[in-house]
């Protein structure tokens, strides 16, 4: 029933632009001629429906760690925690401007179809997300409590309320992180893994210092990619940019070395940072990154290694290893980032460093493909028939093929189970 109300809330005011517009059922599934008062309650409603399923099935937390709201909710719907009236009062135009997105209408249903597997919404989120996606949950969840499931204390932990560190900090400074850093190995499969990661570190504008954005503060541009791969389309690839702040810590006895804030999939997280390893003066620079983390729904953890360049650091990996071992968690089991895009030449403009505020930008960008078109007689009937089959369809299977394509450290076989560089002849004689 939630599904349908998907597909009835996704008719659009005007039934003459076809499938492929906007709507996810125009021509060929509305009866009416024009939008009325009725059909316009009705859509708000179905997209209420869904955005509620979604939301009390599945942790929207960034790194989906653990299921604080599944747990309370008993993975069933609960009536009392919606205010349907709101979707169509407070949040009027977010969820008019996703009813009408068949993207945003189809990543509610394919996150609600999920039930609180992590790697499945993930999955949807690469395939699906778009601004329309977002702002509906931003505003329903978070700005007006249209859906009310915010089990989490807004705002950062305190310096000394924060999780312990698994490991001894390291000294760190804004100054020590000031520039690009990539991601080249990370722990959580569910965040730390995804492709071509960087992260830019610069101090804000003096026009922009405030009460909350002091000397020790940092702006942090986070970009990554997703592939997108849908019915009857070439592959694309999903890119996301994130902007935080970074605020390191100078209370005394505060177990973390930073905390931040962003937004991420329409939803605001606060992390506590913790520096537990960095390189030596022989090394290559390296950082080892721990974190914690929550958004209103869930809380979270991860951890992930940044390098200069978009490659491991094969001179520091023993003692990286190292690092990861005496913090409790296994190298060999840490994904290999997938870089390689930061190799290849574009010639696409580069958007600006930095913005004042939080946020996230999704861009679809085409990636190479050697598809040929099929000439179709009926493109609105066929696009019809694939958006029916994407609303419908299982989303696990694209999830787990994301998790599958992850590289692991115990697959490279150039070095060893403590991250020793094997002799050529070796390695190329492992099986």
């Amino acid at each position: 029933l939630l599904l349908c109300a998907a597909a009835r809330s996704s008719c659009a005011y005007s039934l003459s632009g076809g499938l492929q517009t906007s709507g996810l059922v125009r021509t060929h599934a509305c009866a009416m001629s024009q939008p009325n008062p009725w059909w316009q309650s009705l859509q708000t409603s179905g997209l209420a429906a869904v955005a509620s399923a979604m939301l009390l099935l599945q942790p929207l937390a960034p790194a989906f760690a653990e299921n604080e709201l599944a747990a309370l909710t008993g993975n069933t719907f609960h009536s009392e925690l919606v205010r349907p009236e709101c979707f169509a009062t407070s949040c009027r135009l977010a969820t008019k401007a996703c009813a009408e997105s068949s993207d945003c209408v189809k990543g509610l249903a394919c996150t609600a179809k999920c039930m609180g597997d992590a790697e499945c919404a993930v999955g949807c989120f690469a395939r699906y997300d778009n601004q329309q996606l977002e702002d509906v949950l931003q505003c329903t969840v978070e700005d007006k409590g249209c859906i009310q499931i915010a089990i989490m204390t807004p705002g950062p932990d305190s310096p000394t309320e924060a999780p312990l560190p698994p490991r001894p900090l390291v000294p760190a400074t804004p100054a020590s992180l000031q520039g690009r850093w990539y991601k080249v190995m990370g722990w959580n499969s569910k965040y730390d893994c995804f492709d071509c990661q960087r992260n830019s570190f610069s101090k804000p504008a003096a026009a922009v210092v405030s009460t909350d954005i002091g000397p020790k503060t940092m702006e942090v541009e986070v970009e990554f990619r997703m592939p997108r791969e849908r019915e009857g389309e070439a592959p694309s690839t999903f890119r996301q940019t994130l902007h935080e702040k970074l605020q390191f810590d100078s209370t005394p006895g505060s177990h973390r070395t930073a905390h931040t804030e962003g937004r991420m999939f329409g939803l605001t997280f606060w992390e506590n940072w913790y520096l537990i390893g960095e390189n030596s003066k022989q090394e290559p620079q390296f950082k080892f990154v721990y974190y914690t983390g929550k958004t209103l729904q869930n809380k979270y953890e991860g951890a992930f290694v940044y390098a200069r360049k978009p490659e491991l650091p094969a001179a520091a990996l023993p003692h990286i290893y190292k690092i990861a071992r005496e913090a409790g968690m296994e190298p060999t089991n840490f994904c290999a980032v997938d870089n390689k895009c930061f190799s290849a030449p574009t010639r696409a403009a580069q958007p600006p460093l930095f913005t004042p505020v939080a946020s996230a930008d999704v861009i679809d960008t085409p990636a190479a493909s050697t598809t040929i078109e099929k000439w179709e007689p009926f493109p609105r009937f066929s696009q019809f028939v694939r958006d029916v089959k994407e609303l419908f369809e299982d989303p696990r299977p694209y999830g787990r093929e994301l998790t599958r394509r992850q590289r692991h450290m115990y697959e490279i076989r150039e070095y060893d189970i403590n991250g020793f560089r094997r002799p050529m002849e070796e390695y190329r004689s492992v099986p």
